[in-house]
């Protein structure tokens, strides 16, 4: 059987022939479209570009003429140059490459999309396992760099394609499975991993065939929100201005990184929890701002205002999640929009959370000369968004949505029926979306609707029992798993 096994691959692949037996999707091998690859051989040879893409259909579709409308906003006005290919898998990219596609040009920028074709057992004599692809993948990549070692490279995460339905299949489970293998490769300085999948997907993680008209290639509409989504990352490494002209008036759903002086290194902790996030491997993630980050648990809140400052509530954190492993995603002073931001540069990626709470949105409710106050809709439109993009990178997660928590001592004071407002909100769409909606701010509150400072000392971030009252909550919540 061995035997029939290695005949069969020397047929597929010659490469195999008289040699131990390698991943298939690093040997390269000549693809159908010879001629398009020579039409690419003439233009390289003749002109510099300052952005290639390279990739599948998904990259090839860019150049038909109902997505020029997405072509020539976001890509020709920046010397642009399609490499993508219909029906091509990693070792068809690494043939074209190894080819001369690449030869001379040393572009500011490349974006690389591919693997779908590498699972798809419907079309092709092989499926590739998740592994066998990220090893392409990662192959296609280390070619590029040697071809180009001065161009920053977007790595985009493989996009959610399924055969014959929106809901996810093998191919897509295994697409998931070589994107977070290949999310590794990125090093912040010459590869970036974009990962910008939640703009097709609703928010039960089924594919929006809006988006993905044949559950696979993006519609024109999928590609133009595909490109707005990676406009941010893509003009920073251009060096340019951004080329969206419809940014939302909406400034909870508008990603951004930090705004307000803080009192702590706010890029800092942000990297800290990049880089240190793997090791915790995480059964529980808290997402929020600073109710939850100076509450306890990993990383530290070290110093605030350079004072060093210890956790407020470690006795409730303790008591609520002594037997887990907790990475704590609370930011001071963050809004919903630094949650996107935050969670667009990969403080979620390639982890595997059971459950993720989320507590964000009453930074919104404030005014600052950096930041506007958002309304009740506009901010659970913000709420929305980061659950989406949760529910986009850990679709097996629970999500725990808590309602926003008082503020100020008067219950008739306007933030606080502004956060009632909101949270009347949160609390429909969370039960038209099956997410855990969790509120403790009637335990919070006396009768009369005082917030006193036995739970809030400054009428905000709670104390030790008040944070003891998130803790029993979320105990029970927990217990439910």
């Amino acid at each position: 059987m061995a035997g029939v096994l290695l005949l069969l691959l020397c047929v597929v692949y010659p490469a195999y022939a008289g040699q131990e037996i390698k991943n298939p999707t690093t040997i390269a091998v000549k693809g159908c479209n010879v001629a398009r690859h020579t039409e690419k051989l003439e233009l390289v040879s003749k002109h510099k570009y300052d952005l290639i893409l390279i990739g599948n259909s998904i990259i090839y579709n860019l150049e038909k003429p109902h997505y020029q409308v997405v072509w020539n906003q976001f890509f020709a006005p920046r010397n642009a140059l399609n490499l993508g290919y219909r029906s091509y898998r990693t070792e068809n990219l690494l043939w074209n490459i190894e080819h001369g596609e690449l030869d001379g040009q040393s572009p500011k920028v490349a974006i690389l999309e591919i693997g779908t074709n590498n699972i798809d057992e419907k079309h092709y004599p092989t499926r590739h396992t998740a592994s066998q692809l990220a090893g392409g993948i990662e192959a296609v990549v280390k070619l590029m760099r040697a071809k180009m070692p001065d161009t920053k490279i977007i790595l985009l995460r493989c996009f959610p394609g399924a055969y014959g339905g929106s809901t996810p299949t093998s191919h897509r489970i295994i697409l998931e499975r070589a994107s977070d293998i290949v999310s590794k490769l990125a090093d912040g300085k010459q590869i970036f991993y974009c990962d910008i999948n939640h703009v097709f997907l609703k928010m039960d993680g089924s594919i929006n065939r809006k988006m993905m008209s044949v559950w696979q290639h993006p519609s024109q509409a999928g590609a133009k929100a595909w490109a707005q989504a990676m406009e941010p990352l893509l003009s920073e490494l251009m060096g340019d201005k951004s080329l969206d002209t419809e940014i939302p008036e909406n400034t909870a759903i508008v990603p951004v990184s930090k705004l307000e002086e803080n009192g702590y290194d706010w890029f800092g902790r942000h990297n800290e929890i990049l880089h240190t996030k793997d090791s915790i491997n995480p059964q529980i993630v808290l997402i929020g701002n600073s109710i939850t980050h100076f509450w306890a648990g990993f990383p530290l809140a070290k110093t605030y205002n350079g004072k060093i400052i210890p956790p407020t509530g470690p006795q409730a954190w303790n008591d609520v999640f002594g037997k887990y492993r907790v990475l704590n995603m609370g930011f001071g002073w963050d809004r919903t929009q630094n949650v996107l931001w935050r969670l667009d540069r990969g403080e979620l990626d390639d982890i595997h959370p059971k459950t993720v709470i989320i507590d964000i949105g009453t930074n919104n409710t404030s005014q600052t000369a950096k930041a506007r106050k958002n309304s009740a809709l506009e901010i659970v439109e913000g709420i929305k968004s980061i659950c989406l993009r949760v529910r986009s990178k850990v679709p097996d997660a629970t999500i725990v949505l808590m309602a926003i928590f008082p503020r100020e001592e008067s219950a008739t004071h306007p933030r606080r029926i502004l956060i009632m407002e909101t949270n009347k909100l949160l609390a429909d769409f969370a039960k038209e979306n099956h997410i855990k909606f969790v509120d403790i701010g009637p335990k919070m509150l006396s009768a009369d609707g005082t917030l006193t400072r036995e739970i809030c000392d400054d009428f905000c971030h709670p104390t030790e029992k008040g944070y003891q009252l998130w803790a029993d909550a979320l105990k029970s919540v927990l217990s439910e798993e």
